[in-house]
């Protein structure tokens, strides 16, 4: 996998943070990219984590995403990712189960970010 980049940028309106990730999150960069979704959460109500240049993820890296949503939830923000059509995302997220047709029970806003996805 590519070494991953996680870069933190504002939207023109200002409203929105956006994180991209390029290259590859597992175990190993897991601190860095816990790091990076808890900053962008600090620092707007609204958050997009772009994944469309993302070359690999693991089980980590997906765990980490439904926790900051979960974080966001909790805390009255909103956390939407952006995959841009990515098969490497689609696939790892689809093959370890995170795809749902409901949100789990913890999510009555009924916002999760894994529904809808293929199945």
């Amino acid at each position: 996998m590519d070494e991953v980049t996680l870069e933190r940028v504002k939207d023109p309106q200002g409203a929105t943070e956006i994180l991209k990730v390029s290259g590859g999150v597992t175990i190993c960069e897991a601190r860095e990219f816990r790091d990076a979704l808890l900053a962008a959460l600090g620092a707007a109500p609204e958050v997009r984590v772009d994944v469309s240049a993302l070359t690999g993820i693991d089980l980590t890296g997906l765990q980490l995403l439904c926790a900051a949503h979960q974080s966001a939830v909790r805390s009255g923000k909103s956390l939407h990712i952006f995959d841009g059509g990515n098969a490497t995302f689609r696939e790892a997220a689809n093959g370890a189960g995170f795809q749902r047709h409901t949100g789990c029970p913890q999510d009555r806003a009924c916002s999760c970010i894994w529904v809808g996805g293929e199945s």
